[in-house]
Parts: C-alpha cells; structure tokens; sequence
C-alpha cells in the first residue's frame, strides 16, 4: 500500500489548483469552516464525486453524506422475504408435488417425515384455496387458518415431526406473492424514463467528444436492468418478480432435496434469461452498449430484485441556501422525547457562522467562553431565522445550550471523533461498494447522553 499527502490548506489548493479534486473516487472532508465545505461540495456535485463530511465539536459529533444518484443491487435487508412460489408455484414444481406428493396421508411414516416443507406449505394452501372458492390466504387471520391446517398433519405417533414445525415457522413469510413492492414499483415504473434520459446525456457528451461523468455506467446498468425487469414483471412474471433461486435448509431426504434445490435454480435461471432477452432489445432500442447487463450481473440482480434501491440526496449547497427545505424536517426532530441532535445540529450551524465572522470557534479560548455566549446566542437566532424556524416559541435552542457549546470550545474530543470515524468508515464502504444502504443523509450524535438521530436535511 502508497499513499501520498498535501500539507496545504484545502482553500488555498482550490485557488492555484481548481482540479485538484477531480481524479478522487471518494472525499472525505473534516472540520472544514462552512465555505470551504461547500466549495468542496459543489466541486464534489459537478463530477459526480461521493463526499463524506465530519465535524466534532466537543461532545458532538457530525456526519453529512453527499452522494451522486446512489443505487444500490445488494441491500442485505435484516429480514429477506423467502420466495419460495408457494403462492405461485412453477409448473414444475406442481409436477413434482403431483407425482410424489400427491396423498400425504398415504405415505409411510418414515417418507412422511421427511417430506420439505415446502410440499407441506403447497398442500395446505391448496387444501384452503379449494374451501375458499379458490382464493389465497393474504390476511394474517387466513395465514393461521392455513396454519391450523398444518396442524392436522401431524401424526402424534411419530417422536419427530420437524417439517410440521418447519412449515409453520415458515407460514407468515412463505405465504406471499413475490410483487414488487410500492416502492420498487414506482422504482420500476420510473425505469424506462431514466434509462432515456441517460442514454440521451451520454449521446450528447460522445457528439461534443467529452467523457461521461464517473459512475455514468454503473447508472445506465442499473437502470437498463430495473427497466428490463419492468418489462419482465409486465410480461412473462405476469405481476411477479423473477424467481430468487435460492433454497433454505429444511428437513428432508438428500435425493429430495437436490432435486429441489435444482427445480428452483432452473426457474431461476429461465426467469433471468427473459430479463437478459427485454434487457437486449431495450439496450437495442436506446443505441446503447450490449454488455451493459452482462448475464452475471442480471442473476445478482433479479435474485436482488425484492430489495433494490435508489438514493438521492440533497446538496449541502441546498442545504445551506437560505430557502432549504429542512424546516419540517427539523420541527419533527425539535418536537421528539429528546431533541438534542436536533438542537445541535442548529448550534453546529451557528458556530460556523460564528467561526466566519471571528476566525474561531466560540470558546476557543478559555478567556473568551463568557463574551462568546451573546454574538453564538445572535448567531443561533440568525440561523433559526435561515432555517425557518424563528416562529418556534419558546426558543428551542436555551441559553444553557449556548453555554455548553461555547464552555466545549470547539474542541475536536477523540472519543467523539473515534465514533464519527468508525461510522464514516462504514458509510465510505457502503458509497464505494453499492452494498447495503448508506444513511441518508445526516447522523448526529450526542456524547453527552449517547443519543444518535438520522435526518434528511
């Protein structure tokens, strides 16, 4: 591992060198005064760069994302949905059941216990569909009914019925239809029209004879894949998502279970290869590159499918304008059980104003903590009155506040910063790699009492 460093300050290396930042992949920015911040932003915004900012200030901690257009294939959600087609099983499968499964009650009992799960799911589904004049259990009530159906089951001779308990575990979960959700429908939805508009920018940057912005092709992936999966789930999935592939432990025999395993991993593969061929004819469609969706990246990406997802964040440039749109956002966070991020979040954007006019922190010096309290208390009214929160009475922000974060001084405490640190490592891999979902857009912390918020400012 090399690495290299410029011992200069920020401003003064943006002044003799205005492209210093553009080879970077990612900035980390801290303890940036307010105008330098937003100069490296905006540089930040113009080239597509992801930009992490920090700042400590005594007890608090500040961390502030801005990222270009984020998506995200592999989210890790903490509980994945299984997809298991019992509320829609292939045609394959129906055959299997069929001709192996066909009379549960007619099995001896050591094949009985070890018949999956899924079989047990698919019977019961079935047996109340045929009760129901053919409906689906969707309801949390018609789930137990089907669950009391897996009850009867059960052979009380017999010390192990693991796959009973299985498929009753597995009830509320399996018992779905694997649809896009509202949010990745309207993610689909929107597919198409953003894949146009990129392809129409990338078009006119080779015609001028100019690079396309970094990340430009990992944009048009992604949206030629969700605009491609959109045509899949309006056709060939008739309103379902592509088939997971993916097979959970469960009780069974080997030669069984194999044979599973590969029943699913072929609708799988067949269900990708009709999103590879949509994926083909749109890329056609838009002039653009055929290895685009390379079929690797397709099976990650339907497999996926269920928990995709887009972020777009809000400039610190907006953020800091004078008619930024974080006023309720704030109000929200004023108005919780503990509203001390929020309070010093609006101290932080004080002590920058502060810092502007003075050339220090408030309390920078141990002389000046008690004259620094009245122009911070001036700072925070101009600030309230920026953010659009003048008419809050009583003033949100009290004077025992502007004492604490004069009496901190600006100081940059290491624990605060250890903190700030390990969740900036973490967000820089999540903005780096596309895995899993970074915060958008501000954390806070309060060390004081070890409260943490999330906002979108």
């Amino acid at each position: 591992v090399s690495g290299a460093f410029v011992a200069e300050d920020i401003a003064q290396v943006l002044s003799s060198r205005p492209d210093f930042l553009h080879s970077f992949g990612l900035v980390i920015a801290t303890q940036l005064p307010s105008r330098e911040l937003c100069e490296v932003a905006r540089i930040c915004a113009d080239r597509s760069i992801p930009l992490i900012a920090l700042h400590v200030h005594g007890f608090f901690g500040y961390l502030r994302l801005a990222l270009p257009e984020h998506v995200v294939v592999e989210s890790h959600p903490a509980h994945a949905m299984l997809d298991l087609r019992v509320m829609a099983p292939p045609a394959e499968l129906r055959s299997l059941v069929a001709d192996r499964f066909a009379s549960l009650a007619a099995l001896p009992d050591a094949e009985f216990s070890h018949v999956p799960y899924v079989v047990l799911l698919l019977h019961a589904v079935e047996e109340w569909s045929a009760a129901h004049a053919g409906a689906h259990p969707s309801s949390y009530a018609q789930k137990k009914e089907v669950r009391a159906l897996l009850e009867t089951y059960r052979r009380p001779h017999l010390l192990s019925d693991t796959n009973i308990e299985e498929a009753l575990a597995a009830a509320n979960t399996a018992l779905s239809r694997p649809e896009p959700s509202r949010a990745l429908s309207s993610l689909l939805a929107s597919a198409r029209g953003r894949l146009s508009g990129l392809a129409a920018e990338v078009h006119a940057a080779t015609a001028r004879g100019e690079e396309a912005p970094a990340g430009q092709r990992t944009l048009l992936s992604f949206w030629l894949m969700a605009a491609s999966l959109q045509a899949y789930v309006a056709g060939e999935g008739g309103g379902l998502l592509p088939a997971s592939g993916a097979l959970p432990d469960m009780t069974a025999d080997t030669a069984t279970y194999v044979q599973l395993q590969e029943l699913y991993a072929r609708q799988a593969r067949a269900d990708v290869a009709a999103v590879a061929a949509h994926a083909a004819h749109i890329a056609s469609l838009e002039s653009l590159p055929s290895d685009l969706a390379p079929l690797a990246e397709l099976t990650r990406f339907c497999k996926n499918a269920p928990h995709l997802a887009v972020l777009r964040f809000r400039s610190l440039e907006e953020e800091y304008a004078a008619d930024a749109p974080v006023a309720a956002e704030l109000t929200r966070a004023l108005a919780a059980d503990d509203p001390s991020c929020a309070i010093l979040y609006i101290l932080l954007r004080a002590s920058q104003a502060f810092a502007a006019q003075r050339g220090h922190a408030p309390g920078f010096a141990d002389a000046d903590v008690e004259s620094d309290m009245p122009a911070l208390r001036l700072c925070v009214a101009e600030q309230l009155k920026r953010l659009g929160l003048n008419g809050e009475r009583p003033c949100p922000v009290s004077d025992d506040w502007v004492a604490e974060y004069c009496r901190w001084g600006g100081a940059e405490t290491h624990n605060i910063a250890s903190v700030l640190g390990g969740v900036a490592a973490q967000e820089a891999i999540k903005a780096v790699t596309r895995q899993y979902v970074p915060l958008n857009n501000t954390f806070l912390f309060n060390g004081s009492n070890g409260v943490t918020a999330v906002y979108e400012l």
